[in-house]
């Protein structure tokens, strides 16, 4: 008993079908791709900027260790006249040698550094702008993959509709063929027939061709074989605000402008706090004796710029840069103002043209029924019965590729305002 409960249980597991991919499933996989992954780094990598010249406000701190050779005795530290004469006095051995061995540590930290605050909010908008492209970079690729189910759902629906034109056609090539079996139709009857099946044949393969191309361009956004496409539907209304693919010109503009700021920073004056400590090594010249001490330094140097060329240059080469950002902003805003106008009348008119092809479909089907009956009872002749067959087809196609074409546009517009896909189709 047990064996054989086994044995149904692993029946049902194969028998059982699989379940069918959501749109939620693809987008899903899409977000795991090495492409979107690329975009996380490049986003991260900016962030890193930021993170770059905050750091620049923290201290240095190094290690220091030398080995000197003069030609000439020096002070292993700065020695008072009183002090030498006390050492001399005494015998002592004075802190000059000709080698001399140091170890110690040096620290240096900006103290006052204005340029650091702008190149801070530089480095902030460039961030964000990579955060914007990531996001949009994002939808760019879900449009993609809703344009790609789409077109596949067109050929799906596409290839159900020449299986039921073959299917009325064989219907009729059967009651035909008895005729012309029996001499009461000519044998043009039936080939004209054969032909008619032999186009859908050919479209068929045709259709099967481009549905494997999509589902190559499917898999290669989601890593993902699509037997069957994923159901699409609306939830919601699309968010037309402002066009949220200008927002990364608008942070290069930041950008830009925080750039001209720095430029002219490096010519305010700038306080940099140092600090030494040494411990020196050395043979004293006068006793031959070894000789170490300890010496040390802290220093505010204020430093001010008297005259800087290569900054009056980068001020103005800031100046240039910012006039391209805002006047690439302002064509760019142009194109994409007009491009939205035109995807949102395209839209309406897609919407008004899926009605009519919904009909246009509905009236040819009744057509094509008339005219079988009349075809049957030899009152139509069989180039005009065909052509209700190939109207029907056409209509049948016309539809769902006004289907799939609306859904391109409404991607093409989400992405636009920034919609986030993943809530706005299901």
């Amino acid at each position: 008993m047990k064996i054989t409960a086994y044995i149904v249980m692993v029946l049902l597991c194969f028998v059982t079908p699989a379940r069918a991919m959501t749109m939620a499933d693809l987008f899903a996989a899409l977000r795991e791709q090495p492409v979107t992954k690329l975009d996380t780094l490049q986003a991260h990598d900016s962030a890193l900027g930021v993170q770059a010249v905050h750091d620049r406000f923290y201290p240095v701190l190094s290690g220091v260790m030398s080995y000197e050779k003069y030609n000439s005795p020096t002070n292993l530290r700065p020695v008072t006249p009183t002090e030498s004469a006390l050492l001399l006095a005494s015998d002592g051995s004075l802190p000059f040698s000709e080698t001399i061995s140091r170890i110690g540590v040096s620290m240096s930290m900006p103290i006052f550094t204005k340029e650091l605050f702008s190149l801070s909010k530089q480095a902030a908008s460039i961030s964000d702008s990579a955060q914007v492209k990531k996001r949009i970079s994002l939808l760019e690729r879900q449009a993609l993959l809703v344009g790609a189910d789409a077109n596949l759902m067109h050929l799906d629906s596409l290839t159900k509709a020449l299986t039921s034109r073959k299917a009325s056609l064989k219907k009729t090539w059967d009651d035909i063929s008895l005729q012309v079996a029996t001499g009461r139709l000519p044998e043009t009857e039936k080939i004209q027939l054969d032909e008619a099946i032999n186009q859908i044949d050919l479209t068929f393969l045709q259709t099967s061709q481009q549905e494997s191309e999509l589902r190559k361009n499917i898999e290669s956004l989601t890593g993902l074989f699509l037997e069957e496409p994923a159901p699409l539907q609306v939830n919601g209304a699309l968010d037309e605000g402002e066009l949220f693919a200008l927002q990364p010109l608008q942070k290069n503009i930041e950008a830009r402008e925080f750039g001209v700021q720095a430029a002219k920073d490096k010519l305010y004056p700038a306080i940099v706090g140092t600090a030494q400590w040494f411990h020196n090594y050395g043979e004293a010249y006068n006793t031959g004796d070894d000789v170490d001490n300890e010496y040390g330094v802290l220093a505010l140097t204020l430093q001010m710029p008297l005259f800087n060329k290569p900054a009056y240059t980068a001020i103005q080469r800031a100046k240039v840069q910012l006039r391209r950002e805002k006047m690439s902003f302002a064509r760019t805003k142009i194109d994409l103002e007009a491009k939205a106008r035109n995807l949102n009348t395209t839209l309406n008119l897609l919407g008004q043209s899926k009605e009519l092809a919904q009909n246009s479909v509905k009236h040819q089907r009744e057509l094509l029924k008339v005219a079988k009956v009349s075809y049957a009872s030899r009152r139509m002749a069989q180039e005009e019965y065909l052509r209700f067959e190939e109207k029907v087809l056409t209509a049948e196609a016309n539809y769902y590729l006004t289907e799939a074409r609306w859904w391109e546009t409404f991607v093409s517009l989400a992405v636009l305002y920034g919609n986030n896909l993943d809530e706005l189709i299901q």
